[in-house]
């Protein structure tokens, strides 16, 4: 190989490098950004059973479960749902009760212990964040919130908060694109180098 053609080849392959990483580093970055909203509960669920979140805006009724995931869970633990919407409790394990905490629209819980196959419903007509819980079974984390509305507190679901496994594997990956980019631009500055100054290599044929 002359020393013409093998500039020209490591130039490429650098070039080449560099376009994937930017490709990389681009598509991590479109990953990261953006996101949607969900409801702010001021961390009234943070560590409650089940953990589950639904976003039931545009169903005029939701059913949820009580004593779901095991028994000690209201699932969806959060829920969004729209003004006059119709939220069915259906006890699904025996011993609990429903008894409303922040309660903006002075809805009715049920205080007697229930078990598995009684229901009871409530319509909210108030918007607001309600929180909720099992009184038996608060200090397990037998919680639950609803937001009604559009007029309540959100936080975003991406962007700068905290990220998923997957999305720091799509992080880690660009870093070590960036860093193989660096790389095989200093490698191909070395043995161009070596060329310019000593001439043909003797594995790189014969011939200027």
């Amino acid at each position: 190989m002359k020393r013409r053609d093998f500039m020209r080849q490591a130039g490429g392959a650098t070039a080449a490098i560099g376009a994937g990483a930017t490709a990389t580093a681009g598509t991590a970055a479109a990953q990261e950004g953006g996101g949607g909203q969900r409801p702010d509960f001021g961390g009234y669920t943070d560590g409650a059973k089940g953990g589950e979140y639904l976003d039931a805006r545009g169903e005029s009724e939701v059913t949820v479960e009580v004593g779901g995931g095991g028994g000690l869970a209201f699932l969806p633990t959060d829920l969004w749902i729209d003004t006059g919407t119709t939220v069915v409790f259906d006890w699904v394990s025996d011993g609990h009760n429903v008894l409303f905490e922040d309660n903006p629209g002075d809805v009715s819980g049920h205080e007697p212990l229930e078990g598995e196959g009684f229901s009871f419903e409530v319509t909210f007509e108030s918007g607001g964040i309600y929180t909720y819980y099992c009184d038996p079974h608060k200090s397990l984390g037998m919680l639950g919130a609803i937001a009604v509305g559009e007029d309540v507190p959100t936080v975003s679901t991406g962007g700068g908060g905290p990220k998923e496994l997957d999305e720091l594997g799509v992080a880690i990956q660009a870093h070590w694109v960036g860093a193989a980019t660096i790389l095989g631009i200093i490698m191909s500055v070395i043995f161009t180098f070596y060329l310019v100054k000593y001439g043909e290599s003797a594995h790189t044929g014969t011939g200027r």
